[in-house]
């Protein structure tokens, strides 16, 4: 408000002063006006006295009559080279000041203008900046940061109350994924126990002597308790990611120690189906997050790959970095995936075309949602030579905290 009172007393400040001069100009112009004609009355008085002191009385009777004068005067005058111009009568320095004063007036409105429109201007770009910040803030989550500049604009009340309801609305989101991570945490608690004593139930009729169909029975009833252990396990951290609470790691460990860590779970069965495996570039390599999530992210990325590549196939991941961001991509020979399934592929319980029977869709999307906490993005396509290829890129800055 200060600021645009300023702009305003300018204004009125020019306006008055244009006013003052104006006043003042035409004070002092007609004040040398009235003195310049009575001077000239009084030197032609004056001069027709010198000359014919007997007829002055009636020359100035006649004068004050002013009957039939100013055309025979106009005549007089101009046999004697006094012509209707007003130069002829007026000194140059009266002209002069006549043009000068009201140029003057007009410059100074000008000025006084100009000094307007440039204050306004530069008003107009400290709220403008102001308001970026501000709005800066707010994207990086500062929702308790008031505006500094108030000049009760409509776009400024309309922005704070956006960023009032942006804030409840954060709020109210940010309750209810707490609420979902802690009704999802003691969902899995209470799976966990009765999937627990089933597991231990089947190992121990497992021991008994069994016909070998009851067996196989028990076999595949050990293998979904194991699936259902691992789906609990999986949504209880996808809830705790959506939710923020999932703590991650931020020290540096080395990329290829990761994917041999990330692999390791799979190389009995790789071997089993004659896959060749194989790691570039990651010798040397460090990032910077939580080595045991990244481990998992790629472990399921890996998996994906060794379930759709056939016997003796081959999955390569290779290594390289740049100052912006480390660049990890494993590639498969299986069949790829269908077009209509590439939008897809990180959804949630999404299951492709070429799914195995026992997969429940979730691996994918767990790993995208680790690997985007950790700074990353993660994309997947089709080679050219018909497998799959997931490209995924970690970033080189601080990890940003939602």
């Amino acid at each position: 408000m200060r600021d645009k009172k300023k702009g305003s007393m300018i204004l009125i400040c020019g306006i008055a002063l244009s006013i003052c001069l104006c006043v003042l100009a035409g004070s002092v112009i007609l004040h040398l006006s009235e003195t310049f004609i009575r001077n000239g009355i009084a030197d032609m008085a004056g001069a027709v006295g010198i000359e014919a002191p007997e007829q002055i009385g009636d020359i100035m009777h006649l004068y004050k009559s002013g009957d039939g004068l100013r055309v025979t005067g106009e005549e007089i005058l101009g046999q004697y080279g006094y012509e209707k111009e007003v130069y002829s009568f007026v000194p140059v320095w009266f002209g002069v000041a006549a043009y000068t004063v009201p140029f003057c007036i007009t410059l100074v409105m000008l000025f006084s203008f100009v000094l307007c429109w440039r204050h306004k201007a530069k008003e107009t770009e400290k709220q403008t900046a102001a308001l970026s910040g501000y709005l800066d803030r707010i994207m990086e989550g500062q929702y308790g940061i008031l505006m500094q500049y108030d000049t009760g604009s409509a776009l400024e009340d309309s922005i704070y109350k956006a960023v009032v309801l942006l804030r409840e609305e954060r709020e109210q989101a940010q309750r209810a994924k707490m609420n979902l991570a802690d009704n999802m945490a003691d969902l899995s608690h209470q799976l966990k126990t009765p999937a627990a004593s089933i597991g231990l139930t089947l190992s121990l009729l497992k021991k008994k002597i069994w016909d070998e169909e009851t067996k196989e029975d028990i076999g595949r009833m050990e293998g979904q308790v194991s699936r259902l252990q691992h789906l609990v396990g999986t949504m209880l951290t996808l809830s705790r990611l959506d939710a923020g609470v999932l703590e991650l790691e931020e020290k540096a460990f080395d990329l290829e120690e990761m994917l041999v860590d990330a692999v390791q779970p799979f190389v009995r069965q790789m071997e089993e189906k004659g896959i060749c495996f194989g790691i570039q570039g990651a010798d040397g390599i460090s990032l910077s997050g939580d080595f045991r999530w990244c481990s998992e992210a790629f472990g399921n990325i890996i998996k994906n790959c060794m379930e759709h590549t056939p016997e003796r196939g081959n999955i390569s991941i290779t290594c390289r970095g740049n100052p912006i961001y480390t660049e990890i991509v494993i590639q498969d020979s299986g069949g790829g995936f269908d077009e209509t399934d590439l939008p897809h592929l990180f959804e949630r319980f999404y299951r492709g075309a070429g799914s195995s029977k026992d997969s429940v869709g979730i691996g994918l999307a767990l790993s995208k949602s680790i690997i985007e906490k950790e700074n990353g993005t993660v994309t997947a396509e089709k080679t050219k030579a018909g497998g799959a290829r997931f490209c995924i890129k970690f970033y080189h800055c601080h990890r940003i905290s939602t």
